[in-house]
């Protein structure tokens, strides 16, 4: 379901990074590329100077890019040295619970998620993250609770609401996940996840025409997407029609 991370948490604080290793390193420091993330931010940690507010964002920004890489393990020894440089930041916490995750250590990271709640009770994040590994341990009432949570600390949190949907759908509940599913679909329309899950959430109410014209959607912009074909197949409807290609005009 959904997009594996939500990684936009990660205070750049450019200007104490570039004090301690200019400008240019400080900018590729924060990259969104990984590659070029680590390398510049190794550049700033091996140099060894600046404040400890700089260098807990070097830290911490290569943690965050060996996180998109699954390194998961690199990552928990970057959030550790961040933590020890600033110990009060909510942010390490709900990375280095992204990392347990990874590595599909759920006690572990459920910990570190409440570490960073409690240092940040409106920490939308960890609150969905929290969720989703209820959700995975089938404990869909406390998944439920903690969608809520979510979505109570930031209104516009569409992977909540998704993600929420999806857990009403396995307790079939699926009007309760229709208006979720709305809600995501309204603030993110591009997720083609979020169409698959209103296709079986219509599927599940029995309104037939209705999910098999979101099974068509989805194919309509993806070919070939297995979920949907296969909604089609279960509901007996035949795939739209491919596009046919405009042939060129003779010339004259």
């Amino acid at each position: 379901m959904g997009t594996m991370y939500r990684l936009g948490f990660v205070c750049l604080c450019l200007l104490g990074l570039s004090i301690a290793s200019g400008p240019a390193a400080a900018a590729e420091c924060g990259s969104e590329s990984p590659a070029e993330a680590i390398t510049a931010c190794s550049r700033i940690i091996d140099a060894g100077t600046g404040s400890p507010p700089a260098r807990a964002t070097a830290f911490r920004n290569r943690a965050k890019a060996y996180l998109e890489q699954r390194a998961y393990k690199k990552a928990l020894a970057d959030y550790a040295q961040a933590i020890k440089l600033q110990p009060d930041n909510a942010d390490d916490y709900y990375g280095r619970g992204l990392a347990y995750a990874g590595l599909a250590q759920s006690y572990e990271a459920m910990v570190e998620l409440a570490k960073a709640v409690s240092l940040d009770k409106n920490h939308a994040d960890a609150y969905h993250e929290r969720g989703v590994l209820q959700d995975r341990a089938g404990r869909y009432k406390e998944a439920i609770d903690e969608f809520g949570h979510a979505i109570r600390a930031e209104p516009d949190h569409a992977e909540a609401y998704s993600a929420r949907a999806w857990t009403y759908y396995k307790m079939r509940q699926p009007v309760r996940g229709l208006n979720d599913i709305d809600k995501a679909i309204a603030l993110d329309p591009e997720e083609l996840d979020n169409h698959r899950t209103r296709g079986y959430i219509l599927e599940a109410m029995g309104q037939r025409k209705a999910a098999i014209e979101e099974y068509r959607r989805i194919l309509r912009r993806e070919p070939g997407d297995r979920s949907a074909e296969a909604g089609l197949v279960r509901l007996r409807a035949p795939k739209p029609a491919a596009k046919a290609t405009q042939a060129p005009k003779k010339l004259r």
